[in-house]
């Protein structure tokens, strides 16, 4: 299961930490709720406001798009998926950010 000794004893100090990795993500989680990330489409006539874990949260939508029904889909989802995907960016830097002060295997963030 482990390629080493080494990596074993890896493990087992990620272990002993649980408590403060327990801890710092779920404050990780908390700042990247409080976080927002905008996602525009139709040279920003769409925007959709994502939290940071993933929530939308608000959305503006230019009233001359709504003229158009056969548009305001795609823009909507484009603006959306933008927003989503930075909203995953935003909670991955939390994370990192959170995890900085514990001692993890090489690797384990990215």
């Amino acid at each position: 299961m482990f390629d080493s000794i080494k990596g074993m004893a890896d493990v087992m100090k990620l272990m002993g930490q649980a408590g403060k990795i327990k801890e710092n993500m779920a404050q990780a989680q908390e700042r990247a709720r409080n976080r927002t990330a905008v996602g525009e489409s139709g040279a920003g006539m769409v925007k959709v406001t994502a939290n940071g874990i993933g929530e939308i949260v608000a959305v503006d939508i230019d009233p001359e798009v709504l003229k158009d029904a056969e548009t305001v889909g795609p823009l909507l989802v484009s603006a959306i998926n933008t927003a989503l995907f930075k909203s995953k960016e935003v909670l991955m830097e939390e994370t990192k950010t959170a995890m900085g002060g514990i001692d993890l295997p090489p690797g384990m963030l990215g």
